[in-house]
């Protein structure tokens, strides 16, 4: 089930984007991303606003936004390939106009994701020992 992200859904998505980007980190031999550095602290002050999936009552996957980009896209390892990130970006995308999203380089899966939705690669940059493509949709 896709519903709207509330504020006592935090703590969960913070696990869950802590155990998401620890496997993104390997996959792109990276040893830290940015997303990894932030405390549960900084994740309430941001107050994201987005959708979460639930699978019997655990936070399976978060999709979040800000004006219209995607600020994090998150799937619990153990649901990978089924098919939550897909969902949530086309639910997303019915209530938001959204139009960019950054990840790294490397994070092919990702890219090909977007890449289903229509996003583009616009630019790309370093930030120290990561390549980020920025992409845009429409």
């Amino acid at each position: 089930m896709i519903r709207r992200l509330v504020a006592t859904d935090y703590p969960e998505l913070y696990r869950l984007q802590q155990r998401a980007y620890r496997v993104e980190a390997d996959l792109i031999g990276a040893t830290s991303l940015p997303p990894l550095l932030q405390t549960e602290a900084e994740l309430f002050q941001e107050q994201p606003i987005g959708y979460v999936m639930h699978f019997d009552e655990r936070l399976v996957g978060a999709l979040t936004i800000e004006q219209e980009t995607i600020t994090r896209l998150v799937v619990a390892p153990e649901h990978f390939r089924q098919g939550i990130a897909k969902q949530l970006l086309r639910h997303t995308l019915t209530k938001h106009r959204l139009h960019f999203v950054s990840t790294a380089a490397d994070n092919l899966p990702a890219i090909a994701l977007y890449h289903q939705f229509g996003f583009r690669q616009i630019d790309q940059v370093s930030l120290d020992a990561i390549v980020l493509v920025k992409l845009q949709r429409g």
